[in-house]
């Protein structure tokens, strides 16, 4: 990762915060979580499900994400809360948000908590924006039929990334966690990101 970041990804694809928990990989991210490290958090694609993932956006959701927050500050480590990736949908070329309360209640957690804010969902919102209907499908599991593997009638997919769209959004957070404001408020020494993002 860009900005000298050494990163353990704990992610399962597919996760809420409230099955991320139940599965027991909270436990897992903080085991391996030492005193002076990041702990970011990036939740709400997959909250919003109606099924055994879901977690309230009001009442839940919030009380998932302080789990986390109160989890790596018992360690002595540093939260670091992202709103959800934008989906990539577009209604006469303009881009529209798809993740509900999600985005807001992560906001209103991170001031609540004083914990540190990357604004991944207004970030990507304008990178996908800026791209364009078009040039945002690179960034994105566009595929002709068979351009993969795995997909040999194609793929038009508009929440998963492409590596390149993953590469920018990595960008994205590392030009974050390498600026001053951040580096003012983080724990000194803390070099090492742990990543339960889902």
């Amino acid at each position: 990762m860009r900005g000298g970041f050494d990163v353990r990804n704990h992610a399962r694809s597919g996760a809420s915060t409230r099955s991320f928990i139940a599965a027991g990989l909270l436990d897992a991210a903080l085991a391996d979580l030492a005193e002076g490290e990041l702990l970011l958090v990036c939740f709400g694609h997959n909250d919003a499900k109606a099924d055994e993932r879901y977690s309230d956006p009001w009442t839940e959701f919030p009380s998932h994400l302080r789990r986390f927050v109160v989890g790596a500050r018992d360690r002595g480590a540093t939260p670091v809360l992202l709103t959800p990736v934008e989906r990539r949908h577009f209604v006469r070329a303009r881009l529209q948000p798809t993740h509900g309360a999600y985005p807001a209640r992560v906001r209103a957690v991170a001031r609540e908590e004083d914990v540190a804010l990357i604004d991944l969902t207004r970030g990507t919102a304008a990178l996908w924006q800026s791209q364009g209907i078009e040039q945002s499908k690179a960034s994105f599991l566009w595929l002709e039929p068979g351009e993969w593997p795995g997909y040999p009638d194609g793929e038009q997919d508009d929440t998963h990334l492409s590596s390149s769209g993953a590469r920018l959004v990595a960008d994205l957070v590392a030009t974050h966690l390498s600026g001053d404001s951040f580096r003012a408020r983080s724990t000194p020494g803390g070099s090492r990101a742990r990543t339960p993002v889902t």
